[in-house]
């Protein structure tokens, strides 16, 4: 019986990483991250913004559907500081559905005129008193978009941005 011996081929030494390999892909990781990062909190702020803005848009056409539905006159009020809103049935006074703005942190919801708007069982909105006729939803952090949401008395909600100026844009105010 013959057997050779031969030895094993060598292996080479290296079976990782450096520690200037490991370095190196830790300051690039750093460097994206810090760059990446003031845009990504801009669009977290924007995507709250319009968050805010269609659960007010939607509150608005809940309280306008259940006017036509119940035949009965609904109210939507905006809760004061801008950190929800209510929809009641105004007789008898009914709360039929309420929001707070938990969901969108760092969001103001800014009235012009009153702070409700109650729609008639028509669907129209009721203009014996002064109705809330927009609502402006803004976020605390720089820079970021804003929306407006529009109430027209023959019943039409309608949320656009401010920030649009192109004229045959259909998002634009």
């Amino acid at each position: 019986m013959c057997f050779s011996m031969t030895r094993p081929a060598r292996r080479s030494r290296h079976a990782g990483f450096t520690l200037i390999e490991l370095m190196v892909v830790v300051a690039v990781i750093a460097i994206s991250v810090a760059l990446v990062g003031p845009s990504f909190s801009q669009a977290i702020a924007n995507y709250r913004v319009r968050s805010a803005a269609e659960s007010v848009l939607n509150g608005l056409n809940y309280a306008r559907g259940e006017a036509v539905r119940r035949n009965s006159a609904v109210s939507f009020a905006l809760v004061a500081g801008g950190s929800g809103w209510t929809v009641s049935q105004v007789a008898p006074n009914t709360v039929l559905q309420t929001r707070s703005n938990n969901d969108s942190p760092s969001t103001t919801v800014t009235p012009s005129g009153s702070d409700s708007v109650t729609f008639l069982p028509t669907g129209l909105v009721d203009t014996t008193s002064t109705p809330l006729t927009q609502a402006t939803v803004t976020s605390s952090v720089a820079s970021t978009d804003s929306r407006r949401i529009n109430i027209y008395g023959g019943g039409l909600i309608r949320m656009c941005d401010p920030g649009i100026s192109t004229a045959n844009d259909p998002r634009r105010c």
